[in-house]
């Protein structure tokens, strides 16, 4: 499925169909990389790397806890709880590089590989604006579907109910990631990724400059503006409910204390 670091360079569409229809699409781009081999960034690269001052870098305190724990760590803590038959070898995490040391996830998403290479496990890690993040923990099932009951607080033009159905599709040189909510059997929103893939070198990541570098401000500009089209469509904000600053929901239907 996944051999070695990349970047999908892509588009991101969100469609909302109740209670009113509405959809958006924009340019990003995800780095692709393996968790256990993050430090080696710092030596193979100039542009990106792991923990330190760079252009670009994937930093443990934007992930997880926010604590600084060592990604790699942390990851395999959340995967031994899926108690799999067959132990998770590789972890690749796909997400959104901090620039300059300012980044902003909504999604970061980690795939654990058996030792055949197919994907055992996958880990949703949700982020929202108001500094609070969420786990969803969960084996892949027959065609790398999944399932969660939603228990976290992004949109405040959603509730927090109702049941997420993941599905990724992994072609030669193509990621495609799709998110349906649906509540009461009613699709109510879908959000899809479509990258193509290209090796994490230097020269890579100068092609897509322009783009990795304003993407911190596009995304957090993107979703207030979404959110005053939402408003002016009529829908009002939902209260947010209490949550901790990290929750991991795994396996479907146990949430561990943060």
């Amino acid at each position: 499925m996944f051999t070695a670091n990349a970047i999908f360079k892509g588009k991101l569409i969100h469609r909302r169909y109740l209670p009113v229809r509405h959809e958006l699409a924009y340019e990003v781009a995800d780095v692709l990389v393996d968790v256990d081999r993050l430090d080696e960034l710092n030596s193979s690269l100039w542009l990106i790397g792991h923990n330190r001052r760079c252009l670009f870098s994937i930093d443990d305190k934007n992930h997880g806890r926010g604590d600084g724990t060592s990604i790699a760590a942390h990851l395999r803590k959340l995967f031994e709880t899926l108690e799999l038959d067959a132990p998770i070898k590789r972890i690749f995490m796909l997400c959104y590089p901090a620039v300059l040391g300012k980044v902003f996830n909504p999604l970061t998403v980690y795939f654990g590989l058996g030792a055949d290479g197919r994907w055992l496990g996958v880990v949703y890690e949700v982020s929202n604006t108001f500094g609070q993040r969420h786990a969803y923990v969960l084996p892949v099932e027959d065609g790398n579907r999944q399932r969660a009951e939603k228990c976290f607080y992004v949109s405040p033009f959603n509730k927090v109910e109702g049941e997420y159905r993941f599905n990724i599709e992994r072609t030669a040189g193509a990621l495609r990631l799709n998110i349906a909510l649906f509540e009461q059997d009613k699709l109510k929103f879908a959000a899809r990724f479509e990258g193509r893939e290209t090796p994490l070198t230097d020269r890579a990541l100068l092609k897509g400059l322009a783009r990795l570098a304003l993407q911190p401000i596009k995304v957090l500009s993107a979703i207030h503006w979404e959110a005053l089209k939402l408003y002016l469509k009529g829908l009002r904000p939902t209260g947010r409910p209490p949550h901790a600053a990290y929750v991991i929901t795994s396996n479907v239907d146990r949430t561990l204390a943060p």
